[in-house]
């Protein structure tokens, strides 16, 4: 359990030593080094997370196909991933390398568009990459380019912020429903984009959800599954629309970026409705995974409030450290699957990985 809090303090520590990006001439230097220190820590965890047997029988289920024929397993990035490592005996290490880089440097790129990046990536630590990133790989990959296209929403133009979320889909395919949200500036800026980006959607959803639209259906709405702790999670995420609403005019953002925030935030309290109906938590669980970078945004904005004195801002700060440390205790402490992460095991430091690991 210790690896997991040092990792959280290297960015508590951050956060507190570094209060903006221009905070000292080396705080780029130190931000990289924690960078790849949670990089390596997540793509190359040994034995950690809820689904590892799960992934690691995919990856002998592929590791014996072609490729054409991996890709019917699952997503074809992820497919390909472990289609790669399979000629080169890498195990499951290189598919949750290669998702964790591309769930880090999304993420990443959203958390340095913040005024504090330091505390963004401290609120993101405790459920949104130890648990995501370590136990959700292929959903991780998919909202990690979810946030790379949040981050480029004012520079990109539509085909780059298309590309971003499709290139997310690849990894894990309902990404693409959240392509409506981040089509939404865009849209309102101009008709025309808004009627060729639905349908692109349109098309894309098409060809993305076509093929197994049934089966998620049946598992996701139909279904009687339910996913331990999917309303503490939908909870999580209200805390942060509701604190999001309070103050949204107060955040200093984009029009673009501050529409997309309130469309997540009108999402997470909506989702609240939909946990109370469903028969089955798990279809608004996992898609409700997708909102969590609201979290991510906004608590670490809040200490940056206009309005707030410097001792107001460094109590905000406080308050969302504490709370966070809180949610990674609780986690660890009275999850009821945390157990799946204990201990922490990282295969770089081990030599007792077993032949087919």
């Amino acid at each position: 359990m210790i690896p997991y809090f040092v990792l959280f303090g290297t960015w508590m520590l951050g956060s507190i030593q570094f209060a903006s990006r221009k905070a000292a001439a080396y705080e780029r230097i130190f931000y990289v080094a924690a960078l790849v220190l949670t990089i390596l820590m997540v793509g190359f965890r040994y034995e950690v997370g809820g689904d590892w047997i799960t992934y690691q029988d995919m990856y002998a289920d592929i590791s014996m196909q072609s490729l054409a024929t991996a890709t019917r397993f699952t997503e074809p990035a992820y497919a390909f991933l472990n289609w790669v490592s399979a000629k080169v005996d890498g195990g499951v290490y290189i598919p949750n390398l290669g998702c964790a880089l591309v769930f880090m440097l999304g993420l990443s790129a959203l958390v340095r568009r913040q005024t504090r990046p330091w505390l963004a990536m401290t609120v993101a630590i405790p459920y949104l990459v130890i648990v995501v990133g370590m136990g959700y790989t292929r959903q991780a990959a998919a909202i990690g380019m979810i946030c790379w296209a949040i981050a480029g929403i004012d520079d990109d133009k539509l085909w780059k912020t298309i590309a971003k979320v499709v290139f997310g889909a690849l990894f894990h395919k309902t990404a693409i429903l959240f392509l409506p949200i981040l089509l939404a500036p865009a849209a309102r800026r101009n008709l025309l984009i808004g009627i060729v980006g639905a349908l692109a959607f349109i098309g894309l959803a098409f060809i993305a959800l076509g093929g197994s639209s049934d089966r998620l259906v049946t598992n996701y709405v139909n279904s009687d599954y339910q996913s331990s702790g999917a309303a503490i999670r939908v909870a999580m995420n209200v805390l942060a629309a509701g604190l999001f609403l309070i103050f949204r005019k107060r955040f200093a953002i984009s029009p673009a970026e501050r529409l997309i925030w309130t469309i997540a935030s009108g999402l997470a309290v909506v989702s609240v409705i939909g946990l109370a109906s469903s028969s089955s938590s798990v279809g608004v669980d996992r898609l409700a995974l997708f909102l969590i970078p609201l979290q991510v945004f906004v608590l670490a904005n809040i200490p940056s409030i206009a309005s707030f004195t410097a001792s107001t801002r460094s109590a905000a700060t406080l308050a969302v450290i504490g709370y966070s440390l809180a949610v990674q205790y609780v986690y660890f402490f009275h999850g009821t699957f945390s157990y799946t992460w204990l201990p922490y095991r990282n295969a770089l430091v081990i030599t007792d990985r077993g032949a087919d690991s």
